[in-house]
């Protein structure tokens, strides 16, 4: 299990890495084709790939310190303890699928990929359907991890409360189907599932922040 300190720089130092990446990523077109935005990748593809790789790092280095928290709080006489253990076994396996879109990801720059008969746009549909299934995992640690903060008490009441509940925004945004809520085609339905999506995932950027924040406050003053 890492230390506190190391626990709170991950998670703070990844979602800062990650709101780095938002500017160093190329623009690809609003498209629903993933043909056309994997050839609009490939065409920037230097850019790309550090994008991809960025991303990639900042979100397990995020989960890997969600992970190592949610360990540091197991324990036979503390509350919540399966909880966090669950959220800890989760949060490794968001891990591994995120892992494994990202290198999916970053294939479809390889010339020697599409050389090889590899199709740039089916790949690169495949590995943003993997990606954003591990965002229910990772709703479902973030609610856990929340429930067992707010029982603890070990870093602060408020935080627990709103953790968890940014986390349940996120699973019901990845439960319910999704669909931006200012296009007349979308429904009511998926305008709910949009904006939970949407606030969940804004939520869990910030409190995780915020919760690498006061683990290394803490850290410090130990």
């Amino acid at each position: 299990m890492g230390s506190r300190m190391l626990t709170g720089s991950l998670m703070l130092g990844g979602m800062i890495l990650g709101i780095i990446m938002v500017f160093v990523e190329p623009s690809v077109s609003e498209t629903e084709n993933f043909a056309v935005s994997a050839q609009q990748l490939i065409d920037n593809s230097t850019q790309a790939h550090i994008s991809f790789l960025g991303n990639t790092v900042a979100m397990l280095a995020a989960l890997i310190g969600t992970a190592y928290l949610a360990r540091s709080m197991q324990g036979a006489d503390k509350p919540g303890s399966d909880l966090v253990g669950l959220a800890s076994v989760l949060a490794f396996i968001s891990i591994t699928v995120l892992a494994v879109s990202g290198v999916l990801q970053d294939s479809i720059l390889s010339t020697s990929f599409t050389n090889s008969g590899g199709d740039a746009g089916t790949s690169y549909a495949i590995s943003e359907g993997i990606g954003n299934g591990a965002f229910g995992f990772i709703g479902v640690t973030t609610l856990l991890l929340g429930i067992a903060i707010f029982r603890q008490k070990n870093l602060n009441p408020i935080v627990g409360a709103i953790t968890g509940l940014f986390g349940a925004l996120l699973v019901v945004g990845t439960v319910l189907p999704s669909a931006d809520p200012g296009l007349d085609s979308t429904s009511t339905m998926e305008a709910i599932g949009g904006t939970a999506w949407f606030f969940g995932f804004l939520g869990w950027v910030l409190m995780t922040m915020v919760i690498g924040g006061i683990t290394i406050k803490q850290a410090r003053s130990s």
